[in-house]
């Protein structure tokens, strides 16, 4: 995909097959996020858009946000009080 941008939607597809597995490619999938511009199939929009859902659905998929913790609760101490 670094080497061959015209690759980067059949990797991407591969990557999605994998499972877990593609988890080392989480580094590659976010690089390519970030470029304005991806090369993809033709370089046209169709496919950039097309790489740029099923990238964003992979990371998601293979790195999921932290679950939040239990709500704090408000503090026990009263006011006034010394």
């Amino acid at each position: 995909m670094a080497k061959n941008p015209a690759t980067a939607n059949h990797i991407v597809n591969c990557l999605g097959r994998m499972g877990p597995l593609a988890a080392p490619a989480l580094p590659l999938l976010r690089e390519q996020l970030a470029q304005p511009r991806r090369g993809g199939r033709f370089q046209s929009i169709d496919h950039d858009e097309e790489l740029q859902r099923v990238s964003r659905t992979l990371i998601a998929r293979l790195d999921p946000p932290a679950p939040a913790g239990p709500p704090t609760s408000p503090s026990t101490t009263r006011s006034g009080c010394p």
